[in-house]
């Protein structure tokens, strides 16, 4: 009864506003509101989903997942609103005779979402009257069995919900209408439930469940195993008998009036190769550049520090997240060394995610629910749960010392972990490691380091292309140099030092140099724009020194041309030539003038792809400016916002995201370019830029400017 709390009106409604666009919230909803918003905040990927479902129209569709949303929420938190509804209203009010049993009735109703080895916590021997004793673990089983054993149509196994999203979907609707559970036997030797399945989503649920009950039942007899050893050195018996398992005999395909099956059961899934997966995910298949392995050190270490940062804001602490990256050699091995001070691991973080290949922490519900609690402000790098495999290209060891960090002052115990190969198993043993964070040792491969052959110099510099933007301190360290690099050291690297001999000067050619300054929309960096201009006028296209030249009898035309394009200014001309046999003959050449360039970072880390690749280049779904100038770009995407990256994260992928990142930027730049020159000048340029072939985005913005 008090685990089932009457749900208000009042609270489905106020749950419901999270989805409202501009949601109002009444002083007194607020805390119910943030709880239910913290929680939603928490499914990233659920919140794809409804956006997706309602810019396609199905509203229908999209209250299901709400629903869906909403009952689980009152899954995960029902049993600790139940001790709180018993401490506000029944407080000393749960009496047996003169016995108050108040804190222990809130203790088994709080055991109910515990793991249940956790009933064995509770007093075995509670004596609530003369001679009158309770075993509050029993009680605490048999509310636990009583719950998993009402199968009704208010469980959604994920299996059955996952199904919700296919083409040919199981609604809740159909769940319930052709509900399988016809018939059920609950006794001391046997529980078996009767069903007529007519999908094989709804039967392979059925026996999902199934097994939590076969969990639930195997924890529960090995709880009154203990008991029964307690209560017999006290005179007792419990004689309370269970069965190991669910019967699922009956758990049968429905059949036709032929008495044949309409349709054939088996269990069977996709499955993966576990060697080739890993050889397509570590080998150069995926990454191609080895130098890969300290992005993606660097990456996981910047996150952790990121996210430490906010938490420790939260506990009002203060911390300096600090990471060093060490080359160098012990032993006649060249060791890779990146040593963070951020949230680090323990043995939940590694079983469930760091030797979980494509299992990402920055993408689970336990990384969201950190983040909403601790209100980081930041968008996680490492998101594919596949980077560390990329150590094993460039090495066959890796040891790792780390501590997680659990609130102010309080974190768990050290430990070290030695990898040796990616299928190796992990050795993990108690460690060293005095404060929070992760170290993370690479013993390189002769045949495979990448920075072999540099001086300590070029390591430095190799290391600072990859970190063009770090969010705080990182320092660099070799045998003989040191070097630190910050926010600060971005603004060392403007787009005017990459001019080379691809950007020429002319006299009919301007040059606007930008800086972008908007790190509250998230782009920080600068930019040199090439515009082409007469007699201080911009142009689209300029013909230089046209005349004709007679030659023995027949007129020759002598051209030369400029014309501003897509990414580039281009240079043709038209001259004779005469050949050792006298042969006159003209001749057609072209050059470019200034074309486009870039080098762009998201959150402090190179991307290591152009944002003007060539045609014959670009691959299926990669990113591509096209705008009608020539420019020299920098930029580092901070803050909040976010761009799509392909698995190795070495190109950026067309998404919602990336049409909202050039259109800003196309905003700033012209606007810049706007504010640089005259109001006739910008007109007229307006009209060139305007009347070019350009993209959608870019155009947007421009617009937007007139």
């Amino acid at each position: 009864m008090i685990l089932e709390w009457p749900l208000t009106k009042e609270k489905f409604l106020t749950w419901k506003k999270v989805w409202d666009k501009e949601p109002v919230v009444e002083e007194s909803e607020q805390s119910t509101f943030n709880d239910f918003k913290r929680f939603f905040n928490s499914r990233p990927e659920d919140d794809k989903r409804l956006k997706d479902l309602i810019a396609k129209g199905n509203y229908s569709q999209a209250d299901i997942i709400k629903s869906y949303l909403i009952t689980e929420y009152i899954r995960q938190t029902h049993a600790e609103r139940a001790r709180d509804i018993i401490e506000q209203d029944w407080s000393e009010k749960i009496k047996f005779r003169d016995t108050d049993l108040t804190v222990e009735l809130a203790q088994i109703c709080f055991s109910h979402n515990e793991d249940a080895l956790a009933l064995l916590e509770l007093d075995k021997n509670l004596l609530c009257g003369t001679g009158i004793y309770a075993c509050l673990p029993v009680v605490g089983i048999i509310l636990r069995l009583a719950d998993i054993l009402d199968f009704d149509g208010k469980r959604t196994p994920s299996i059955l919900f996952s199904h919700l999203y296919v083409r040919n979907p199981i609604s809740i609707k159909e769940w319930n209408k052709h509900r399988a559970i016809e018939a059920w036997d609950i006794s001391p030797d046997l529980i078996q439930f009767s069903a007529k399945c007519t999908h094989p989503v709804i039967e392979s649920s059925i026996h999902e469940f199934c097994s939590m009950i076969d969990h639930e039942l195997s924890l529960s007899n090995n709880i009154i195993s203990t008991l029964n050893e307690f209560h017999l050195a006290k005179d007792r018996d419990l004689q309370i008998k269970l069965p190991l398992k669910v019967n699922r005999d009956k758990i049968r395909t429905k059949t036709d009036i032929k008495n044949k099956p309409i349709y054939i059961y088996k269990d069977t899934k996709f499955s993966l190769s576990k060697t080739q997966v890993i050889e397509l995910l570590m080998g150069t298949k995926l990454y191609g550049n080895p130098e890969v392995a300290l992005r993606e050190l660097l990456q996981n270490s910047i996150d952790a520090c990121l996210l430490r940062k906010a938490q420790e804001a939260k506990w009002g602490n203060l911390y300096e997240p600090k990471i060093f990256v060490k080359y160098y050699s012990e032993k006649g091995e060249d060791i890779l060394e990146v040593i963070d001070n951020g949230t680090g691991m323990d043995e939940y973080i590694i079983d469930n995610y760091y030797s979980k290949i494509g299992s990402s922490f920055y993408k689970s519900k336990d990384f969201y629910n950190l983040k909403a609690e601790s209100n980081a402000e930041f968008s996680p790098t490492s998101r594919f749960g596949i980077g560390i495999l990329s150590s094993f290209m460039i090495s066959d060891v890796l040891i790792v010392d780390t501590k997680r960090v659990y609130g102010p002052h309080k974190s768990s115990e050290p430990l070290n972990i030695t990898v040796e190969g990616q299928e190796s198993i992990f050795w993990i043993k108690s460690g060293k490691r005095e404060t929070p964070g992760t170290t993370t040792r690479l013993i390189l491969r002769k045949s495979r380091n990448p920075w072999e052959r540099m001086t300590e110099n070029e390591f430095i510099e190799n290391v600072e292309n990859v970190i063009p933007n770090p969010p705080f301190e990182i320092n660099i360290e070799t045998q003989l140099h040191k070097k630190k690099r910050d926010e600060n050291s971005f603004r060392e690297i403007t787009s005017y030092s990459l001019k080379d001999n691809s950007w020429q000067e002319n006299e009919n050619i301007k040059f606007i140099e930008i800086q972008i300054d908007r790190k509250e929309i998230g782009l920080i960096g600068s930019a040199t724009v090439a515009i082409l201009e007469s007699h201080n006028k911009p142009v689209k296209r300029l013909e230089l020194n046209s005349r004709d030249v007679e030659i023995e009898g027949e007129i020759y035309t002598l051209e030369r041309e400029l014309k501003i394009d897509v990414n580039s200014i281009k240079e043709s001309s038209k001259s004779i030539t005469v050949s050792d046999d006298g042969d006159i003959r003209t001749d057609n050449s072209h050059s470019t003038l200034a074309s486009s360039k870039s080098k762009i970072s998201l959150h402090g880390i190179e991307i290591p792809s152009s944002l003007f690749p060539e045609s014959w280049r670009i691959k299926n779904n990669q990113v591509k400016i096209n705008w009608p100038f020539p420019l020299i770009l920098i930029i580092d995407v901070c803050g909040e916002r976010d761009l799509d990256l392909n698995s190795p994260r070495t190109e950026i992928i067309i998404s919602e995201k990336w049409t909202d990142f050039e259109e800003n930027l196309a905003s700033i730049i012209c606007e810049k370019i706007k504010e640089s020159v005259t109001n006739d000048y910008w007109n007229s340029l307006f009209e060139i830029f305007n009347n070019s072939n350009s993209s959608d985005s870019f155009k947007r913005a421009l617009v937007k400017l007139k």
